[in-house]
């Protein structure tokens, strides 16, 4: 009997992305009650497109936690360090953000900062669900899916994850939060790259599909 009959890896594995994003989710949770604590006597557009943002994206951290606990075995993943940095880094440097000094309050840097939040978590929410038990952090190959928002890029998570994260830089703007939005970017090129070579190993008509779509923008890259 092996390793992975006793424990069950891929179970083991998927702990510590479902404990991350369960402790952001409650941390999330805590900050929209105090959000609504500071309900305002009047519904104003910019009170309401946060508080979209804000419910959306605890959906969709909370539909990642489920995702993840019932996501299926893959049946293939890439080898060596570098896929399991680039994905660890690629999913939590945007984080650092947090860690910096926001930036003065300004009305149209706000509300573009919300409704890109929203706007992002949205279609993150879209994707998760037509994605499915496909889910996967690593560069792994589950099931392949070329339909719905896949039948426009290849990959509509990462799409839609960059809308948010450009949110979130919108509400620090800094040199310090540029930097870390590149660097966050450079490890999602990573991971894209990473993927499409587990997918090309594992799926025969996955190069076919590949010449059919773009990877992230249509029409450009």
């Amino acid at each position: 009997m092996n390793f992975n009959t006793v424990f069950d890896y891929d179970k083991l594995m998927r702990l510590p992305i479902v404990l991350f994003t369960s402790f952001f989710l409650v941390r999330e949770l805590f900050r929209l009650n105090e959000f609504l604590v500071r309900y305002p006597a009047q519904l104003e557009a910019h009170f309401i497109t946060e508080l979209g943002a804000r419910i959306s994206l605890a959906l969709f951290m909370l539909l990642l936690v489920v995702l993840h606990l019932i996501r299926a075995k893959p049946i293939n993943k890439a080898r060596g360090l570098q896929p399991k940095i680039s994905a660890l880094l690629g999913l939590t440097l945007s984080n650092f953000l947090l860690l910096l000094n926001r930036a003065d309050s300004s009305l149209w840097f706000d509300l573009i900062s919300a409704f890109s939040l929203l706007l992002g978590n949205y279609l993150c929410i879209v994707v998760l669900l037509h994605l499915g038990r496909s889910i996967s952090i690593m560069a792994e190959a589950r099931r392949l899916v070329t339909s719905g928002p896949y039948s426009i890029i290849r990959h509509p998570l990462y799409f839609a994850e960059e809308i948010a994260t450009l949110g979130i830089f919108l509400q620090f703007r800094s040199w310090e939060a540029a930097a870390i939005l590149a660097l966050h970017f450079a490890f999602q090129v990573q991971r894209m790259l990473n993927e499409e070579r587990v997918l090309c190993e594992t799926f025969p008509e996955y190069r076919a599909y590949m010449q059919k779509t773009a990877r992230l923008i249509p029409g450009v890259w």
